[in-house]
């Protein structure tokens, strides 16, 4: 994110964005991210008491940060944030609004995380919420 020979790299361009510099934006995407983590953890806990209003958090957030990292809830906060920045970037460097799928897509696939994994992903929440999930 090299933004020429100034001090301190800026959006001037890109429609959400303008006359902000890269670290205030990154700054913003980490809070946001770490309240949507909390906000979701505070749904899920008080599930059984308002099921419907609990279900229409969870989804909101999912479409919102599952585009990203579809395990968000468990990632850390300044890694998506740098992931959503870096694709911003390039955003505002070819004045174009095209989606994020299309960086995801054109970037070398990641190493693939064991099958087995530790954290609970959307479908879990889910099984989670509805009482559903394994009880062995």
């Amino acid at each position: 994110m090299d933004a020429g020979s100034s001090i301190a790299a800026r959006f001037t361009w890109h429609p959400q964005y303008a006359g902000r510099t890269v670290f205030d934006v990154r700054q913003e995407l980490v809070n946001e991210i770490s309240a949507d983590q909390r906000a979701l953890t505070l749904t899920l806990d008080a599930a059984e008491a308002r099921e419907d209003d609990a279900l229409e958090s969870v989804l909101r957030l999912e479409r919102k940060w599952s585009p990203y990292d579809l395990n968000w809830a468990e990632s850390d906060p300044g890694e998506l944030a740098d992931r959503i920045l870096a694709w911003e970037w390039e955003r505002e460097r070819r004045h174009e609004l095209f989606p994020y799928s299309e960086m995801r897509d054109s970037q070398a696939p990641a190493a693939s995380p064991p099958a087995q994994s530790q954290s609970s992903g959307f479908l879990d929440i889910l099984k989670r919420f509805f009482g559903r999930g394994d009880s062995n």
